[in-house]
């Protein structure tokens, strides 16, 4: 095994601001029958913002290229001819022309080097409900159980960020990235769960492997994803 070469980062995001939250007490969207959400179906998704700020195409993790029937627009959609992180919600009646039903902005991080660890890095235990690789391989997703309460005025709310703490370079030449999640609950109350989804983007990742590492209420978990 080859020297380890070591480089830190962090990456925060106001999770009440930025991430996909739902709340815990959950319903169905969609009717049982073959009422208008029957054949409803969520996928994440690159969404591509024209010259006029309307969401007309989506490309899927799977790489399908989604047309829309009605444009879309939102008031998050700050900046025309880009791409957004999204979940899109759509009837699906096995063309590659859909429906939406809904968009929702999906917050997505990426690791930047030579930047600077603050001291005092907090890992306050959250529940992680799924973590898993996009097949495109583009993105590293997870899907976080965050406890959460009313916040007053003035409080501090929860941060969550993505730390590359190691980069392992083998005598092979490849490469793992060694990543901690790290959140911190601050004053916020834990009277209840929400779920948050969000995307780390692994373009400028360049090792073959990646291990994160999260705190868990039952304790610390690990996962490994090959990504070359």
């Amino acid at each position: 095994m080859g020297k380890a070469a070591m480089t830190r980062t962090l990456c925060c995001l106001t999770f009440l601001v930025l991430l996909l939250v739902f709340g815990s007490c959950e319903q169905d969207v969609y009717d049982k029958g073959d009422g208008t959400y029957s054949y409803m179906r969520a996928d994440f998704v690159e969404a591509f913002v024209g010259s006029d700020c309307n969401v007309k195409y989506v490309i899927t993790d799977d790489g399908q290229r989604l047309n829309l029937t009605t444009p879309v627009n939102k008031n998050w959609i700050q900046k025309a001819d880009t791409v957004y992180r999204a979940v899109l919600y759509y009837n699906n009646s096995g063309g590659t022309t859909v429906e939406p039903i809904g968009l929702s902005r999906i917050s997505t991080l990426s690791v930047k080097r030579d930047a600077i660890v603050a001291e005092g890095l907090k890992t306050d235990p959250l529940d992680v409900e799924s973590i898993w690789l996009s097949p495109n391989k583009k993105y590293l997703n997870l899907g976080l159980l965050l406890k959460s309460g009313n916040i007053a005025e003035g409080q501090q709310i929860q941060t969550i960020a993505i730390v590359l703490s190691d980069v392992k370079v083998y005598d092979d030449s490849t490469r793992t990235s060694d990543l901690l999640l790290s959140h911190w609950q601050g004053d916020v109350p834990q009277y209840y769960t929400q779920r948050a989804y969000l995307s780390l983007s692994l373009a400028d990742m360049l090792s073959d492997t990646i291990n994160i590492r999260v705190n868990t209420y039952d304790g610390i978990i690990t996962r490994k994803f090959y990504i070359k």
